[in-house]
Parts: structure tokens; sequence; C-alpha cells
């Protein structure tokens, strides 16, 4: 996310009350940051894409689909439900280093990379 809206993010994501209002900004998030992103065609191989970046088995996820949102789960599951579920989701791979972005209905798809500080 921009720098400006982390913090915003963090609070949202991180308040029960609030989460529901956080992962609906996933839907058609405006707030990445364009600098880290790499936007996908449809047919792209997200997973492959993930592991030759340094992706680990498992994942964290984060989505606005009820059923996947909260849990770890292996890498090629987390995509496929994604894609599934059809809300926005955020695969975290490597926390604040490398994820994958999946926009409602997958109208915009992105490797999220960031090289360490």
């Amino acid at each position: 996310m921009v720098r400006e809206r982390r913090e915003r993010y963090r609070f949202l994501l991180g308040d029960p009350k609030r989460r529901r209002e956080g992962l609906d900004r996933l839907n058609h998030c405006r707030d990445l940051d364009e600098r880290h992103a790499t936007w996908l065609p449809s047919n792209a191989d997200v997973v492959g894409m993930l592991r030759d970046a340094g992706a680990p088995e498992q994942a964290y996820v984060i989505s606005a689909t009820p059923a996947i949102d909260g849990r770890t789960m292996a890498l090629a599951d987390a995509v496929r439900e994604a894609a599934m579920g059809g809300w926005g989701t955020l695969v975290s791979c490597l926390p604040g280093r490398l994820a994958f972005y999946y926009d409602e209905l997958g109208e915009r798809r992105a490797i999220l990379r960031r090289p360490r500080d």
C-alpha cells in the first residue's frame, strides 16, 4: 500500500468491528504502491511467478471472501480460492516483501514485490 494509507489499513484490518470495511477496500483498491506492482494478464502463471520470486509453500490470506480471510493456506490453494471467491484478496507470501493481489472478479491482478530495505 502507498505509505499514506498503510496505517489506515492496519487500523481497519486490526479492528474486528471495522475489518469488513478494510476488506471491502480490496475489491477495487487504488492504494497499491504502483512502484512495486507488476500487473498480470489473466493467463499468467501466478503460482509459478510467486515461487520464482521466493514464495514459500504457505501463504497468509487477507480477503473479502469470508471463507478464506485470515487463513494460512498452501500457496496454490490460496491463489485458486482467491479467484474462485471473486472478491478482493491479498495473498501474503513474504510479509512486506511479496504478495499477490486479486481485484474483484479478477479485473486487475498483480504481483506485489518490494525489495528489502
